[in-house]
């Protein structure tokens, strides 16, 4: 804190070093928000890319996305928006494989019914695996 007993070349040369005190700091976190803008400015057209390679966005949204990723508020909109999308691969895939990699094959016994979990006659693989667990003897036609 300045003393009140200062003479006036002295409280000149105390409020000069005061004032660049604050430049200095001003300019440093100048300097590392540029450093921020030049890494996200070189990272949005790879974003960008990504987003379309993977089938997240089409190609005709390339410069809107890229003006969203400018701000960090509709950078995370977006990616909230990403999370819950999935591209048509991913919708095909659902249901098709286990965490195991073993093919599903459910589906495969209701060629008797037109309708999902309807009646049939012949052995499901869900019955095989009952009375498996149950310690008892496949049942006839398995």
């Amino acid at each position: 804190m300045p003393d009140s007993n200062l003479t006036l070349p002295e409280k000149v040369i105390e409020l000069v070093s005061v004032s660049n005190a604050a430049l200095e700091k001003a300019a440093a976190i100048q300097k590392q928000a540029n450093d921020r803008h030049t890494c996200v400015t070189a990272l949005i057209p790879k974003v960008v890319d990504t987003m379309v390679q993977f089938n997240r966005i089409n190609t005709d949204q390339r410069e809107k996305l890229a003006a969203a990723l400018q701000d960090p508020v509709q950078t995370l909109e977006l990616l909230i928006k990403v999370a819950g999308h999935r591209n048509a691969d991913e919708v095909a895939r659902l249901g098709t494989v286990t965490d195991k990699g073993q093919t599903k094959t459910a589906s495969a016994n209701r060629s008797d019914s037109s309708f999902v979990g309807g009646r049939t006659s012949g052995v499901r693989e869900s019955d095989r695996r009952l009375f498996a667990g149950l310690g008892l003897p496949a049942p006839s036609g398995a």
